[in-house]
């Protein structure tokens, strides 16, 4: 398939396309600034209608990254985020239903929970599924929900099926702060990768017409481990992962700050068929394979 990915100069947009073109398909990479890549590049802004509708022309398939996202909040307006996140989410669909693509995955976040986040008892712990209330704390978790439900509009409209990725944090990290950061909300981005592939999957299959996800490392952790989590996680890591809180003092974490959510990952498993790869386990192992690692502070993380 031709693909179209908004906001390709981004994260996501860098790495995706190369996992498409391995998977067979054609990237076509849209962004507002230029790009130099191998695969067809196309300028544009996805805050102009005619942009997105040439870039869409002839492709088979959106994935729709292109957004402020939320560590833009200090330096960028209200209406910077509504220009962006929800016009130009209009203009992609406007664009995808000229085009009569096949699919649509657009970026969401963990944000559009908002208030959900937050456990009802000092000792208990927020299981952040998907079927909590999405209660956005900020102009960009609002613009994130609304764009859910503008695709669930053009899919009762038009019939183009969509889904929506609930990312956690991927931005690029020091490889400390990064493997501290899976147990709070972090996800590699090859899972991100990964989650948008297996929704394109399904969404091309007709197995899914319109669903969200949240896309998260993976972490163990049960109802009952929830007052150990917010006194003191690091016996619960030993719980789970024998020798972790040894080797995490020995270099330098002495304390992990309180584990407040975690991020239940049955939902994509069982409709996406999709499952991280890249989690905590998977970067204890990398962190006993380089001694020279060190944490800068205790906690290292948030």
């Amino acid at each position: 398939m031709r693909v179209l990915i908004t906001g390709a100069g981004g994260t996501l947009g860098m790495a995706l396309a190369p996992a498409l073109a391995e998977a067979g398909h054609e990237p076509v990479l849209f962004d507002v600034q230029p790009l130099q890549s191998q695969y067809e590049a196309v300028q544009g802004d996805v805050r102009k209608a005619d942009d997105v509708r040439s870039a869409a022309r002839g492709t088979d398939f959106i994935v729709h990254t292109a957004a402020i996202h939320g560590i833009h909040l200090r330096d960028h307006t209200p209406q910077d985020f509504y220009d962006l996140n929800l016009t130009g989410t209009f203009n992609v669909w406007e664009a995808a239903v000229e085009a009569g693509v096949q699919g649509l995955v657009f970026s969401s976040t963990m944000g559009v929970y908002g208030e959900s986040r937050k456990p009802q008892s000092a000792t208990a712990v927020v299981a952040l599924h998907e079927e909590l209330p999405l209660l956005p704390g900020d102009i960009y978790g609002y613009t994130k929900v609304a764009g859910e439900e503008m695709c669930r509009f053009y899919g009762r409209k038009h019939g183009i099926p969509s889904v929506a990725l609930r990312y956690g944090m991927f931005v690029p990290e020091p490889f400390f702060r990064y493997g501290i950061h899976l147990l709070y909300g972090g996800v590699d981005t090859a899972d991100v990768v990964g989650a948008v592939l297996a929704s394109m999957d399904v969404l091309t299959a007709g197995t899914v017409q319109w669903d969200a996800f949240n896309v998260e490392s993976f972490v163990p952790f049960a109802e009952e481990d929830a007052p150990q989590l917010r006194q003191d996680p690091l016996p619960v890591l030993d719980r789970y992962y024998p020798g972790a809180a040894e080797l995490l003092r020995e270099r330098g974490v002495q304390q992990l700050a309180p584990i407040t959510v975690t991020y239940p990952m049955t939902r994509a498993a069982e409709r996406l068929g999709f499952r991280p790869q890249c989690n905590f386990e998977q970067w204890l192992e990398e962190l006993r394979s380089r001694p020279e690692e060190r944490a800068e502070q205790s906690p290292p993380w948030p």
